[in-house]
């Protein structure tokens, strides 16, 4: 009997009233899927506790991660959605073949996500190495290469949209505040050689790549002995100078390590409704030094060239964390890319 493909479902939460709403709106359409909800609380509470019974999931607080990964713990964020990624590295354990995560202000616009999503993510696209200008025709033109005309390349990412609150950066929030957009009604692949800004509030992908699959060092992190930037509050953190690119720079990762493998991304329907707006003046303060050293990480990676003789996503992962680490001198707060190096190491030694 052949067990069809297992799909699991990643969220994060801090706020027990929205993840209530979260399952009530969820629970028919995750009919078929594991659920792994990271509580970013130190403990597990009562109320998140009641409405994972509902789904039946897997439940986790920083309790769990420190448990777990010892002292390794401090790879993962806290404060911030990147805590998603200790999520990605059960349902990879648990063996699961694909992973969805959700943001717990998102919610269903359309139908039957879950066969959708699978069936996206086992379609394969066309090569793309070469550009077809008859389109639409079935036919090749004079000079486009046989060898290729048949090629397949596996859709490693799917990147899903959403309609209602635009993912806009802060700047560009207070510009257009009232701005709301409409479903998507169709999906495209991102082109070979080409960077997109990948949002993690609707995101799925194949277990392949799950280990380079890591949401980064942002918000706070556990008893690192990173203690260049002081903080006042709980007891057990560190702040980093960095947030809101989390999910942004795994991006950047995962976008070169599938291309460099020829796999493929996609991105489009089906979207989500998403529906909180948080406040765009303090986005502009979290994100204001990310926007800068965004501007020198994009270029860096692009510049990279992984080797030939790697031959998986972990390896490669691994080559752009060396990458980083050289190039921490020329970004902003030097010591951070250093540590976060060290984490991206320590993330594909997990897998």
């Amino acid at each position: 009997m052949t067990q069809h493909p297992s799909l699991a479902v990643v969220i994060a939460t801090c706020r027990p009233d929205s993840f209530k709403r979260w399952v009530e709106a969820w629970k028919q359409e995750l009919h078929g899927a594991y659920l792994y909800v990271v509580e970013d609380q130190p403990y597990k509470t009562d109320d998140v506790k009641f409405a994972c019974r509902i789904l039946g999931s897997c439940h986790s607080s920083w309790h769990e991660i420190d448990t777990d990964l010892g002292d390794k713990s401090w790879i993962i964020p806290r404060r911030t959605s990147a805590i998603k990624s200790y999520g990605f590295l059960q349902a990879y354990n648990d063996g699961h073949d694909y992973i969805w995560t959700l943001d717990d202000d998102c919610f269903p616009e359309v139908k039957n996500y879950i066969p959708t999503l699978k069936h996206l993510l086992e379609i394969d696209q066309i090569d793309d190495s070469w550009w077809n200008t008859i389109t639409d025709t079935g036919l090749y033109p004079r000079g486009y290469p046989y060898g290729i005309r048949q090629a397949k390349q596996p859709v490693m990412v799917h990147h899903g949209l959403w309609s209602g609150v635009p993912d806009l950066d802060g700047i560009t929030a207070l510009e257009h505040h009232s701005l709301r957009l409409g479903g998507a009604s169709g999906h495209e692949r991102v082109p070979t050689g080409t960077f997109f800004p990948m949002c993690g509030m609707n995101l799925a992908f194949r277990r392949e790549i799950a280990p380079a699959m890591y949401f980064m060092l942002q918000g706070r992190v556990r008893d690192t002995g990173y203690d260049q930037y002081s903080f006042n509050g709980e007891p057990g953190t560190n702040p980093l100078p960095f947030d809101r690119f989390d999910d942004i720079w795994a991006g950047l990762f995962a976008k070169k390590i599938c291309d460099n493998f020829g796999y493929a991304v996609t991105s489009g329907a089906p979207s989500i409704l998403h529906t909180k707006e948080s406040d765009p003046t303090q986005r502009v303060i979290k994100e204001g030094p990310g926007i800068a050293a965004h501007e020198l990480l994009w270029r860096i990676i692009a510049d990279a060239r992984i080797p030939s003789s790697i031959r998986s996503a972990g390896g490669a992962y691994a080559y752009l964390a060396n990458v980083v680490d050289s190039a921490s001198t020329d970004l902003p707060y030097p010591e951070y890319w250093t540590k976060l190096a060290e984490a991206m190491h320590i993330w594909t030694e997990l897998f």
